[in-house]
């Protein structure tokens, strides 16, 4: 767990400056108060214990910190693949519309050259005119579409940091406890179920063999891919997302 060997020699010689200067310690109580304090062997195995389980509780948040930080960079560099791919769509659409727009004019002035065979280039203007129109309309929808696609990103990107931030083990740990929980949180476990592939067993005695570990819990659902929801998922979801009730401020006053 210790990086080096002088890291772990270090801390090793303090623990050992740390006991033995108790002794001192000790032997001021005993002249000021006239009374005993001992220092055992168990006591230093036990600072030795107690420094270990405070390394490794440090760690392991430390390790959690590191995941959910690379799950909202994950989620971010997609979002912004997409945003790129529909970007470079745009401009090979607009260069579409520049090539078109450039043979319209091209044929309009072989339209003037051409007197006898106006009424007819014409028709072919027209034609032409129309199909640059559908192509220039294309582009602005393609255009408005990646807009409102990146406006609707970055909030739901900033919400998805949010709900990943706010699970904690402890919670879990005592909602998986709750023998008679409230039926909305039901609800709220139910849809975990759904999303995470279950079709029929969506009861409460499920919902906590689910959560059974709390921690492996939170890592799955911190590393749910909602990029790729299958569509009876979605279709199974569409009533319980339409309840007025499901939403977080009033599920935040259940549990």
């Amino acid at each position: 767990m210790l990086p080096d060997e002088e890291l772990r020699q270090k801390i090793a010689e303090h623990m050992a400056f740390v006991h033995l200067s108790i002794h001192e310690a000790n032997e001021n109580f005993r002249l000021q108060m006239r009374r005993n304090n001992y220092t055992t062997p168990t006591s230093f195995l036990e600072l030795i214990k107690f420094y270990k389980d405070l390394l490794t509780r440090k760690t392991e948040k430390i390790e959690s910190n590191i995941e959910r930080l690379s799950n909202g960079l994950n989620i971010m560099n997609a979002t912004t693949e997409k945003v790129d791919n529909l970007s470079e769509l745009l401009k090979v659409k607009m260069v579409e519309v520049e090539i078109e727009v450039e043979a319209t004019g091209k044929l309009i002035t072989i339209v003037d050259a051409e007197a006898a065979e106006a009424n007819k280039e014409q028709d072919a203007a027209n034609i032409q005119a129309e199909q640059v129109n559908e192509v220039a309309n294309a582009a602005a929808a393609t255009k408005a579409e990646a807009t409102k696609e990146l406006e609707a990103a970055i909030p739901a990107m900033k919400a998805a940091e949010a709900a990943v931030n706010c699970l904690e083990v402890k919670a879990i740990q005592e909602l998986k406890a709750l023998a008679n929980p409230p039926p909305d949180c039901v609800v709220v476990t139910k849809t975990v179920l759904i999303l995470m592939g279950e079709k029929k067993n969506h009861g409460w005695p499920n919902a906590q063999k689910m959560m059974n570990n709390p921690k492996g819990f939170i890592e799955k659902v911190q590393g749910y891919d909602g990029n790729n929801i299958q569509e009876w998922i979605l279709k199974d979801l569409e009533p319980i997302l339409s309840q007025d009730m499901f939403t977080q401020e009033n599920m935040m006053k259940k549990s």
